[in-house]
């Protein structure tokens, strides 16, 4: 009999702009880890929508999507990466909505500098280290246009 696996698809995107990356602190009990804005896909929804609608909910800004920069598979979860540019919006520390107010995990929003990345426990590191070389956002994967 053959064993199928439930899998999650998680949109989240990567904002660099004047040398500061914009990251979203999660935090439960002691365990700590600084984010790229994002989150998982909802039925129906597109992988680019998902990451428009996140970033909105966790840091209040309106975004456009450049192209996607990275992807990820770990444990039952595919992520993709977009590079994305602000084009609206307000920096604001936003909430996850299917958490109540006493269990939320958002507890900051911050722009962080590049060259101080390594002081802040990023996730993924690897991510993290690449978005600091010169021409990383060079070669992007276009987004579907039936994405747009």
């Amino acid at each position: 009999m053959l064993k199928f696996r439930a899998s999650f698809l998680v949109a989240r995107v990567v904002i660099v702009e004047e040398g500061r990356v914009l990251l979203v602190k999660h935090q439960e009990g002691e365990e700590i880890a600084w984010v790229f804005p994002g989150g998982r896909v909802e039925e129906n929804e597109s992988v680019a929508d998902a990451a428009i609608r996140e970033c909105k909910e966790e840091t209040g800004y309106d975004i456009k999507l450049n192209g996607v920069c990275y992807i990820q598979e770990y444990d039952i979860y595919y992520v993709t990466y977009f590079y994305s540019s602000i084009v609206g919006g307000r920096l604001t520390l936003g909430s996850d909505p299917e958490l109540p107010k006493e269990k939320q995990v958002l507890k900051e929003v911050k722009w962080i500098e590049l060259k101080d990345l390594k002081n802040y426990q990023v996730y993924p590191q690897k991510l993290a280290e690449l978005i600091q070389q010169e021409n990383f956002f060079k070669n992007l994967i276009p987004v579907p246009e039936t994405f747009l």
